[in-house]
């Protein structure tokens, strides 16, 4: 048994065509859509998600900024930084790149995105709209684990789906999601005990962790679904949290990496982009 492939790129390409049409209309009213992505340190994950951002915004005509901090910034100067790209009318969405190195308090830092421009729905006002079903915006990782189940037409209603991540831009936020489509949901984290017996019970399996071959075949049911969110940036390239040998060997269906998420992660965080653009215009 080979796992069927789930590929983000038709799902992406789709998103992106309508993108390019929004764009197009805020040109026609001289308006290019400004998105400031925020840096501390280099993370390498982080790095390649900014590159995929900086081509996608080309790609539509969005006006892409990076601001890289230095490792060592301190609280008060990122806080700084996010709260004056808030006031500059040419900016329409800000995204601060996770995770922080330490000993920066992403909790604390997060209050400092303004909220009309917080396309990553990282302030927690986004995050209570969210958990109270009423969303401004979506975590684009999360959101894209539901477009693509949807996409290939992956039954949710009363569907037992088990989240490998308690992040508060993966797994967390796509538990509310979830819980919207009227799945069941189970949480794992570093402190659950016998992961795989709540995995090898789950219709569907996602995974947003950051450790390559966390979850093996071993670990699932034959059939299972497998949404792989994870990015690790290794010696050999990069390559999710699944195992992708055994897992394709047991698995339904599969999102790989690359080649899953990423394109339509950042086709969604510039659909958000413009979204803000479109409301700080009235």
């Amino acid at each position: 048994m080979t796992a069927r492939l789930l590929h983000g790129r038709p799902i992406a390409d789709a998103i992106q065509a309508r993108s390019l049409e929004r764009s197009a209309a805020l040109q026609a009213r001289r308006v290019t859509p400004g998105l400031a992505i925020v840096s501390v340190g280099i993370d390498p994950a982080a790095s390649a998600y900014a590159g995929r951002l900086r081509r996608g915004g080309a790609s539509i005509g969005a006006a892409i900024e990076e601001v890289v901090l230095a490792r060592g910034t301190t609280e008060e100067t990122l806080a700084e930084t996010l709260e004056s790209l808030g006031r500059d009318p040419n900016v329409h969405g800000i995204l601060l790149l996770t995770p922080l190195p330490s000993p920066l308090d992403e909790a604390h830092i997060v209050d400092h995105i303004a909220i009309a421009k917080d396309v990553e729905g990282m302030n927690p006002f986004s995050m209570g709209l969210l958990a109270d079903g009423r969303p401004q915006f979506i975590p684009s990782t999360a959101e894209a684990i539901v477009e693509m189940l949807k996409f290939y037409a992956v039954p949710l209603h009363g569907a037992h789906i088990v989240i490998l991540g308690r992040s508060t831009v993966i797994g967390r936020p796509v538990a509310s999601l979830l819980l919207e489509e009227d799945a069941t949901v189970t949480i794992a984290h570093s402190r659950t005990v016998n992961v795989g017996e709540l995995t090898r019970a789950a219709d569907i399996v996602v995974i947003g962790v950051g450790r390559a071959g966390l979850v093996t075949g071993a670990m699932l049911r034959p059939g299972a679904i497998v949404i792989d969110a994870g990015i690790n940036v290794t010696p050999d390239g990069i390559v999710g949290d699944a195992d992708a040998e055994s897992v394709s060997a047991v698995a339904g269906a599969f999102s790989p990496v690359p080649g899953g998420l990423g394109a339509v992660t950042t086709a969604l965080l510039l659909r958000n982009l413009l979204t803000a653009t479109e409301r700080q215009l009235g």
